[in-house]
């Protein structure tokens, strides 16, 4: 492979934004027959490109991210309308609230946590009794004083200690599925391998680890149409409580014994503010890495070249990574409220709103993404907002990068992979964006090369 800039992938790839479910039915290649001749087919085309031309203008005209129509590959389009044309833009959905798309403006008001408060919750609309996920839905100080308790596991240094141990967990996940010849690397590996690292960085056991992936589900099935949250946050609380006791009952050197024992202005952290850190280390910790995750794979899997340059050029699998981060933000809005009136791109945002910010779509921003669409190894510097940015940058940052390249490094040392079956993307609470499954063969590894045979892309 020659120049700089690497792969590309636009938009209309397979693999890459809008119409990315992989093979479809009817399609050779997925070893489907077509359900009518070329005239019928165009026809559906039509059809499907009406109907989703009509749910694009409706919910660029009135967002909602619970919209039951509102796909994560509709909403590329939908977020690219409404920065492109209302870049402030008002919805009337759930008493009214504001949308910011473009880069500038999301940015800025991540950094500006003075005046977008996130202090009553990020989630929205959330079932009455929902605790705060520490430290994201603080403000300062108590934010500080949160973030102070959990930063300790979710260091450089410590996950630099941890790397070692990741590789570990990731060749355990990938070499039984390679020896098979294929398998689902969402359930085999993007789920479980989340999960494992969080567990080993704050010492959940392995009874929290299994369960934690469902609980997550069904709180977030829950939360925005529940009138309470009875029906998933006691579930977790138990949970939380019996790691608590167990954490207590040792002495042992992991983060969760020793934070069970911490202080706060001087006396003893209180149960209820353990469950509000533990929450956010078992669905912040393995939701948005299972995600990212998922979608670097796939796009791997679409791009056999991609995987044959990184596995010659390592060093760019970094680049890789923040590409992955970029282009498929595994979160793709968080919500803010208002402290005063704030005028942003000459529209004053009224004091006590609810403003959406759509990173998904601040990530794909031309004024500050040449070729927003293509994956391109070369973008440098990748100044995405998935991790956020100013006091609420995510904690886990430094973990999830090297959990994601030692996945890459391990896959590299095996043969190439293909897509062999169907995905789907699908929204979680309205803004987590997931994968129902990866399903993928390798190649046979050459003799003369044991890691694949060589392409271009």
């Amino acid at each position: 492979m020659t120049g700089t800039r690497g792969v590309q992938a636009t938009a209309n790839d397979p693999a890459n934004g809008p119409g990315s479910d992989g093979p479809t039915a009817g399609d050779p290649a997925n070893g489907t027959p077509g359900s009518g001749g070329p005239v019928d087919d165009d026809r559906r085309a039509v059809e499907r490109r009406a109907v989703e031309r009509r749910a694009v203008e409706r919910l660029t005209a009135d967002f909602d991210h619970h919209d039951p129509e509102l796909t994560p590959d509709l909403a590329c389009l939908v977020h690219r309308e409404i920065r492109e044309t209302t870049p402030v833009a008002y919805s009337r959905a759930h008493g009214g609230m504001w949308i910011l798309s473009r880069y500038d403006d999301v940015r800025a008001a991540l950094r500006d946590h003075d005046t977008f408060s996130s202090a009553s919750g990020v989630f929205f609309p959330r079932a009455e009794g929902t605790p705060p996920f520490a430290p994201l839905e603080y403000d300062p100080p108590e934010h500080t004083r949160f973030r102070a308790l959990m930063k300790p596991p979710l260091l450089l240094p410590e996950a630099r200690r941890l790397a070692p141990e990741i590789a570990v967990l990731v060749a355990r996940a990938v070499r039984p599925v390679v020896a098979r010849g294929g398998g689902d690397l969402v359930r085999e590996l993007a789920v479980p391998l989340p999960l494992a690292v969080v567990s080993l960085a704050v010492g959940f056991s392995a009874g929290a680890r299994d369960r934690i992936r469902d609980l997550t589900s069904n709180t977030w099935a829950r939360m925005p149409r529940d009138g309470d949250a009875g029906g998933f946050w006691p579930a977790f609380a138990e949970l939380f409580q019996s790691e608590i006791r167990r954490a207590r009952a040792r002495s042992g050197g992991d983060h969760l014994s020793v934070l069970v024992r911490e202080e706060i202005d001087g006396r003893p952290v209180t149960d209820a503010e353990l469950h509000v850190m533990l929450v956010a280390y078992a669905i912040a910790g393995h939701e948005t890495s299972m995600n990212t995750l998922a979608h670097l794979l796939r796009h791997l899997a679409a791009h056999p070249g991609l995987q044959d340059r990184l596995r010659a050029e390592p060093h760019l699998m970094p680049a890789a990574v923040e590409e992955a981060l970029r282009l498929w933000t595994p979160v793709d809005h968080g919500t803010r409220l208002t402290t005063r009136d704030v005028e942003v791109g000459g529209v004053v945002i009224p004091r006590g709103s609810r403003v959406v910010l759509l990173t998904g779509a601040a990530n794909r921003d031309p004024r500050a993404f040449p070729s927003p669409e293509e994956f391109r190894l070369d973008r440098t510097p990748n100044r995405h907002l998935t991790f956020g940015h100013g006091i609420h940058f995510c904690l886990g940052a430094h973990l999830a990068r090297v959990e994601f390249l030692a996945v890459l490094r391990e896959l590299a040392r095996h043969p190439d992979y293909e897509l062999a079956g169907e995905t789907r993307r699908y929204y979680e609470n309205g803004r987590h964006i997931c994968l129902d499954r990866l399903p993928v063969r390798f190649r046979p590894a050459s003799p003369a090369s044991p890691a694949g045979t060589s392409r271009t892309a």
